[in-house]
């Protein structure tokens, strides 16, 4: 793969309405994208969250490591109008980024059908993601709000993607969810969120050669897996391992840490992503610090984390053994 990616998130509204990174220096950065390149032996990063500034601080951080700057507004729950205005915003960012820098891209949106207000039924996130779960439900919904989410999302994804050109001369893509009917015409590369799972498991690389057809560059945007025995069944939804509802939020019964199970299914599906064709891919996550270690296992909420990195409350971190095993595929594809 010529692009050997990482998530880098410097801060996303948390479901809860708080931020997944609260404070980010620029001498943590730093050092966190100086890993990235040097240990990890990434190329790339997907710099994913809601705060400009990092963002622009990232960009510039990534370039001087010769890291490829792919940059992702996230905005949940955002309406049509305030994600399109903070497009807009992220595409001014990346226009300066790519005017200092190559490799800059701009994935103006991550699953937003979902992540946006305005296209699928639910008041937030929770309840859209929970009808997604259930196509009965989901019809029923969507026949009683009177919307036409097929409509409404071509015909915003063509706007933000004209407003995004309008700002960034670069090279433009969108981050789909399987659900997700989009026009890749409109873009330069395909990029798909593509979890492998218990449902899609056998099929998993046939999947991702399909997205050939459509004779552009593929990128498997976001891919990874939790850190628990049985997580990589759940590909996707392995988040859901943690009861929210719960104070302190802890584990669900029954869930196990296992690390090496995650650097097992990640070493795995990296290697049938080489076999796929595709341009490159970025793992999800680097670091996850909204979901903290710990040394009781009902509230080692980093068990239930994507990251490769371990986070704990005193802002310690540690190399999990997903990273190990990224770092030993992406030197091996040198």
């Amino acid at each position: 793969m010529r692009l050997r990616g990482v998530h880098y998130d410097i801060g996303t509204e948390t479901l809860e309405g708080a931020s997944t990174r609260e404070s980010l220096t620029p001498d943590v950065m730093e050092r966190e994208l100086a890993e990235i390149a040097g240990e990890l032996h990434a190329n790339a990063i997907r710099i994913t969250g809601g705060h400009i500034g990092r963002i622009a601080t990232a960009g510039r951080f990534a370039q001087e490591r010769g890291l490829d700057a792919w940059v992702s507004p996230m905005y949940p729950n955002a309406d049509i109008a305030t994600t399109m205005a903070r497009i807009e915003e992220a595409a001014d960012e990346a226009e300066r980024l790519r005017r200092t820098g190559a490799g800059t891209v701009l994935v103006f949106g991550c699953e937003l059908s979902a992540v946006m207000t305005g296209i699928l039924p639910g008041e937030n996130l929770a309840q859209r993601l929970d009808l997604l779960s259930d196509a009965n439900r989901l019809m029923a919904a969507v026949a009683a709000s009177g919307l036409n989410p097929l409509a409404r999302f071509a015909e915003f994804l063509a706007e933000a993607v004209r407003a995004a050109r309008s700002r960034f001369s670069g090279q433009v893509t969108y981050a789909s969810g399987a659900w997700e009917e989009v026009d890749w015409s409109l873009f330069d590369i395909v990029g798909v969120d593509a979890y492998r799972d218990a449902a899609n498991r056998a099929g998993y690389v046939d999947q991702l050669r399909s997205y050939a057809r459509f004779g552009k560059p593929v990128v498997i945007t976001e891919l990874g897996c939790a850190t628990y025995r049985g997580a990589a069944d759940a590909g996707g939804l392995a988040w859901t391992a943690v009861d929210r509802s719960s104070r302190p939020r802890r584990l669900r019964q029954g869930i196990v840490r296992d690390e090496a199970a995650q650097a097992i299914e990640l070493a795995e599906t990296l290697r049938l992503i080489e076999q796929t064709g595709t341009d490159g891919c970025f793992v999800f996550t680097y670091v996850a610090p909204s979901y903290p270690a710990s040394d009781v296992p009902e509230t080692d909420l980093d068990t239930a984390s994507y990251a490769l990195v371990r986070s704990w409350p005193d802002g310690r971190t540690s190399h999990k053994a997903a990273f190990d095993a990224v770092a030993a595929e992406y030197a091996g594809a040198r």
